[in-house]
């Protein structure tokens, strides 16, 4: 008749402490058992505190990445106000009436008619426009008498319409 085998004499010694935990027998450890489990504790406890300090660090880059796109969104929003605007002028001069955009200047300097090389002085209080070359004073320029003026959809629009 053949010799039976036990169960537990196939397991390896960590096997058996391990089924005897489960069961509830509680065998004292030596020495060597406290270290070796021991061990693997502190693996896991570096590693879940790894997977904090990344968590940590994609909320924090996240929250960087929102500061930054939101400071560039106002930066952009403040020269958005700040910046003149072009407009839609018409313009007439001896019944010649024309359409033109105009780019105001930035600090004082002279604005710009988009389809002419010349500086264009923009004088609401006198409802004119004049037209200088360089090195011109305003007496000498071309005085246009200004009949409308539109703001910057409508010179967009007129823009994009005039383009080939």
């Amino acid at each position: 008749m053949a010799k039976q085998i036990k169960k537990a004499s196939l397991l390896s010694e960590a096997d058996k402490q391990k089924l005897l935990k489960k069961a509830g027998n509680k065998k004292p450890l030596t020495q060597a058992q406290t270290t070796n489990t021991a061990t693997p504790a502190v693996r896991t406890v570096t590693r879940s505190a790894t997977r904090l300090t990344t968590e940590e660090q994609t909320s924090t880059s996240t929250a960087k990445n929102f500061k930054v796109w939101a400071g560039i969104s106002i930066i952009l929003l403040v020269a958005f106000i700040l910046a003149p605007k072009p407009q839609l002028i018409e313009y007439q001069s001896a019944g010649l009436t024309t359409q033109s955009v105009y780019m105001p200047g930035w600090f004082g300097k002279p604005g710009v008619i988009l389809d002419t090389n010349q500086r264009a002085v923009l004088a609401e209080e006198e409802q004119s426009l004049y037209l200088c070359f360089e090195g011109q004073s305003n007496e000498q320029c071309a005085k246009y008498r200004l009949r409308k003026q539109q703001g910057f959809i409508a010179a967009a629009i007129f823009w994009y319409s005039s383009q080939p």
